[in-house]
Formats: C-alpha cells, structure tokens, sequence
C-alpha cells in the first residue's frame, strides 16, 4: 500500500464508515484500493465515493486531455503525474485520425467523475466515460442534440447546455440540462434567439451563453444570453463583450465564481475578469510568454490547488508544436486569479499527438 493511501486512512478514526475512509483517498490510489476485496470494489462501483466527497465538500481535480483515435490521457495536478485513460470503444469520426483537420469546433463536457461527447450513430446519443470506474459507455443524449459550436456549463451536478448547429449549419434555440445523478437530459426553455459558436458559464445562480454567431454568415455578436434555472427564463444582454473581444479565438471559465476571457491575439494574449458591478471587463494579465509563440490551441479552466480548499486557480492549458523536434506537447499552467497572473508550468507532456487531432481538454472533479 502507497504512503498516501497510509497518509489519508490515518486521518480518520477506526470507527469511521468504511467509504468515507476510502474518500479521502487520492484519485490515483483508488483503483490499487478496490483491488482489496469486493466490498471495496462495490463501493466504487456503486460511486459512493462520489456520493462522499460531495459531503466531504471535498474536490480532486484531473485534466483529460484527448491524444487522437479515441486514446485519452489524464494529468493529476496534485501528484504532478500523467495516466492512461481506458480506450474510448467506437469513437466518432471527429475523434479519429482521418488525414484531414475538421473546421467544426466539437466539444467534450465534464460534471462530477463523467466525461460526455456526442455520438454520431445512433441519433441523440453520447460517449460517457466514468472516471471512477474506467468505463466508457453510449448513453442518451439531448432531444434536439447539435452537431457542434454549443454553449455549455457545469453548476454543482448539473450541466446546462444551449444553441450550436446542426450539419447543415443552421443554428438552433434549443437548450437542455443533464442530471449527474440520474443520467438523463431534459428539455428547458429555447433561448431568445438561435445561435451558434457560443461559449457558456454558469455565474450567480444562471447560466450564461456568450457570443458567437447568429447565422453563419453573421460576424461574432457581443451579446450574451442569460438562464434563470429559478424562473425558467430568458433575458439578453447587449454588448456583454467587446468588439476586440470577439475578434480572435476565446474562451471563457468561472473561477471563484467570477468570469474570465482568455484569448491569444497580439504578441502576449490577454486575460480580463468580468466585474458585474461596473459591467466591465478587468485585465488580469497574459499568456506564459514562453509556450505562447508556439501555441497551436489552449484551454481555460479552474482547479483547486488544495482538495479541501474551495479557493480555485486559473488552469492554461497550451498545445504546442516544436518544430525542430517534430513533436506536439501539451504544457499545463496554473496561476492565482490575481492581478499580473503569475504562471507556474504544472507539467509539459509529449505523446503521440496526432498531427490532426481535435485539441480537446477538460477538467473533472470529483
């Protein structure tokens, strides 16, 4: 047995209910534990764990990250460690390595220990792979499920998704919630307006779908939608971000429950925060300067540094081409939301990258 299983069984008592024992070990030596007995194996099995850690109000977070031909691996920030992620059975063409790169944005979503991306084939279905398990499986997906370009957030167990395209690029109204704890997707209200390439986040209670386009051949909006799960409601906000905002590629995250733009363009990116006081947008900082020059793609998201600690960091995560070595590698930053964002490299990764791979990314929590 590992010295951090030892460390985190020490700090309960011996009359401790046996899965919250194993709660509070780290990710990486779960699955040496269920390999004990069959109680043990049960307990994860029947995602008690999970179960625990939101009591515990306890939060391990991973990075997956998609290598290509449906292989993934995962990176644990806390042990500084890359795994192997079980090979995804059947994955999309989008998901394979073709010989050509796909202009259509895909996206993959994260809530609790799930990683779900839309199936081709059957209809309205989707890949989820359960991380305490190890398992991938095809499962429902949304009613009116888009091919791509849609807005997406994670808010406790829930996801909120809205708007993206179909293949024929006609964007769509639809939005939809899935239910961790149930497994199932359901219909809410449409937005206002369809549309598609948006980005979401899920701030003070609502759920925010911002940017993109409002057909195909319109430029980038600025505006945002916002749902109230409370009212079951609309509104628009008009000019949410500005015109040099919606220029370049972007993304958006929540970290301590604040809003942050990140995009590359100019020589050293940008970072700003959203105040909803002033309705302004605050710049916080730049890209590692280091790995921006080579930087073919890049995530945003949050993670804490501290599992037991809610405070959350900012999480870059940068695909990079060097050149003179034929080799793709992945490097991972994180850095406190402070003013001056003060980058530190977690990891730097090489593996077998495919040339024309989707750079795919996404942080779960569990």
């Amino acid at each position: 047995m590992s010295d951090n299983i030892m460390t985190s069984l020490m700090c309960f008592s011996n009359d401790s209910p046996l899965p919250d024992i194993i709660s509070l070990c780290w990710r990486s030596d779960i699955s040496s534990v269920s390999t004990t007995n069959r109680r043990l194996r049960a307990i994860v099995r029947e995602e008690m764990i999970t179960k625990r850690r939101k009591r515990l109000c306890l939060v391990e977070h991973w990075f997956f990250i998609f290598v290509k031909s449906g292989v993934w691996c995962a990176f644990d920030p806390y042990n500084r460690a890359w795994h192997n992620v079980p090979l995804m059975s059947e994955p999309p063409s989008w998901l394979r390595h073709t010989g050509v790169m796909t202009s259509s944005p895909q996206e993959i979503m994260c809530v609790g220990s799930e990683l779900l991306s839309c199936a081709e084939s059957p209809v309205d279905t989707m890949h989820k792979f359960k991380a305490l398990t190890g398992t991938w499986s095809l499962v429902a997906g949304m009613s009116n499920q888009p091919d791509y370009g849609y807005a997406w957030a994670v808010h406790e167990d829930k996801i909120f998704a809205a708007g993206g395209c179909e293949a024929d690029r006609r964007p769509l109204r639809s939005a939809h919630m899935y239910n961790s704890e149930t497994g199932l997707w359901t219909l809410i209200p449409p937005m206002t307006h369809a549309r598609m390439y948006c980005k979401g986040a899920f701030m003070d209670g609502k759920f925010y779908v911002v940017g993109g386009k409002l057909s195909h051949d319109m430029p980038e909006t600025t505006s945002a939608e916002v749902y109230d799960p409370n009212s079951k409601t609309w509104s628009l906000i008009h000019d949410f971000l500005t015109e040099d905002m919606v220029t370049h590629s972007y993304v958006i995250t929540v970290v301590n429950k604040e809003m942050h733009h990140a995009s590359p363009s100019g020589e050293y990116g940008s970072i700003h925060k959203y105040s909803p006081r002033s309705s302004e947008w605050l710049f916080m900082g730049c890209f590692p300067w280091e790995s921006l020059p080579k930087t073919q793609a890049y995530h945003m998201a949050a993670y804490r540094p501290v599992r037991e600690n809610p405070f959350e960091h900012l999480v870059l995560i940068l695909w990079r081409l060097e050149k003179s070595e034929l080799k793709r590698y992945v490097d991972v930053y994180a850095s406190a939301p402070n003013p001056l964002l003060n980058w530190i490299l977690l990891s730097s990764e090489s593996r077998d990258f495919g040339r024309f791979s989707q750079c795919l990314a996404g942080v779960m929590g569990y």
